[in-house]
């Protein structure tokens, strides 16, 4: 009569603990899986910063130097060329960066890292080394335009897209760092050139670079590692893009941005030379003072921009580039164009580091923002192809107001950004000064 009414058995505490609490941990197990832990922001992580350190000291920073080896070339290795002709290097220089870097972003996706370091530091020493033996143009720019250009786009990529897999509460803190590699490229490369080529020449000033380069590059090689699984699915255009006039209207704008900035970057230490008063030792390291202001351009502004609007912030940075560079017309002394570095130097800094942050505001898609990055680095780098040869072109007419022409020239190109750029907001968000973009 009572069969189905069985008894309870005693349970020991032991038995009662496991019948309690073993649910509890096969339910912690099933779930585990699905959870997607935040990864820990430990020392291994900023070990990768300190990699992407270096691959931004060894591109950017190299590549932001060019305008010590510009008035080198002008004035003695390649004096026979004209100012177009050895523009053509350091353009062609970033122009592969660029390009290169389009193609890139998938294979670092595609799990290929390490080989990507490796091909773009052995190109980048290489080319350093080559550089050091050159006599004849087109000797330079093989060396200096075509391999080093190509290493770069190699290396450039991987350094934000790492660093990215490792932290998520300290991320902006950790692009800070990592991007401080470019300002101080800037700065202790022209240092070394300009402190050691009329000791032990050309030859060994640019070779000491090129050891400068070698060791530093095997940081990111031995430290730098993927955490992200690889991907096969990915693609180099985003063709809803192309119907994205916001996009479209901000990428017009960095195109007109990077062609104005670079002009300068290339021909101040020229035009310290040629056109003001101030002695030599100062001329020599006024692109050191534009390079070392852009320092806090990139992270000053780059703090508010997450306020304010990374849109915003290239809008006002390009107008002051734009004033500030029809106002270097009237600047002859030594005080005010130190002054116009600083405050240049500072814009630059801003505008070239914030270009990321306005594409992905504008990409609703975020699993399209890496194809949109790519996009946008091809079209930025068909526009420093020819910014600096035209600007050398208007150069070599030698007709008394020649660098009134560069300096308008430039001054035009960031005027037209920083309209571009106002319109790509009012486009989006309307008129409102207060809004966010």
């Amino acid at each position: 009569m009572n069969n189905d009414k069985h008894p309870q058995p005693v349970l020991s505490k032991g038995e009662q603990h496991r019948e309690e609490n073993g649910p509890r941990n096969d339910l912690v197990e099933a779930e585990s899986p699905l959870e997607s832990p935040a990864p820990p922001e430990d020392w291994f992580a900023w070990l990768q910063v300190l990699g992407a350190f270096c691959l931004n000291l060894n591109t950017w920073g190299l590549m932001n130097t060019f305008g010590v080896f510009q008035t080198f070339y002008e004035l003695d290795l390649l004096a026979s060329k004209s100012s177009s002709d050895i523009s053509w290097i350091g353009s062609t220089q970033a122009f592969l960066m660029f390009i290169v870097s389009a193609i890139v972003g998938p294979v670092v996706d595609a799990g290929y890292l390490q080989s990507l370091l490796a091909l773009g530091s052995f190109l980048a020493v290489l080319g350093m080394f080559m550089t050091s033996l050159c006599n004849e143009y087109w000797q330079v720019f093989l060396a200096q335009a075509l391999t080093m250009g190509l290493g770069f786009g190699c290396l450039y990529v991987p350094a934000p897209t790492i660093v990215s897999q490792y932290f998520h509460a300290n991320t902006a803190l950790a692009m800070g760092a990592s991007s401080a590699g470019t300002a101080l490229g800037g700065i202790i490369y022209p240092i070394i050139f300009i402190q050691l080529q009329p000791r032990i020449g050309f030859g060994w000033a640019t070779r000491v670079i090129a050891f400068i380069v070698l060791a530093t590059m095997l940081i990111p090689l031995v430290m730098m590692r993927s955490r992200a699984p690889p991907t096969t699915k990915w693609s180099l255009v985003d063709r809803t893009a192309f119907r994205d006039t916001p996009y479209l209207l901000l990428n017009t704008g960095l195109i007109f941005g990077f062609m104005g900035f670079y002009i300068i970057l290339y021909y101040i230490q020229l035009f310290a030379i040629q056109e003001t008063t101030v002695s030599h030792n100062i001329s020599t390291y006024i692109l050191v003072i534009v390079n070392a202001s852009s320092l806090p351009g990139r992270l000053i502004p780059g703090y508010y921009a997450d306020r304010t609007g990374s849109i915003n912030v290239q809008t006002i940075v390009a107008l002051v580039g734009a004033v500030m560079t029809f106002a270097l017309i009237a600047i002859h002394s030594a005080p005010g164009l130190i002054v116009y570095c600083v405050l240049y130097g500072f814009a630059s800094g801003a505008f070239m580091g914030l270009p990321a942050a306005g594409v992905v505001s504008l990409s609703a898609d975020r699993s399209k923002i890496g194809t949109r990055l790519g996009m946008t680095l091809a079209v930025v780098g068909c526009g420093v192809l020819v910014s600096t040869p035209i600007a050398g072109a208007i150069l070599n007419r030698r007709d008394g107001r020649y660098w009134v022409g560069l300096i308008v020239w430039c001054g035009a190109l960031l005027s037209a950004s920083m309209v571009a750029m106002a319109v790509t907001r009012i486009w989006k968000i309307g008129v409102g000064l207060k809004r966010v973009i």
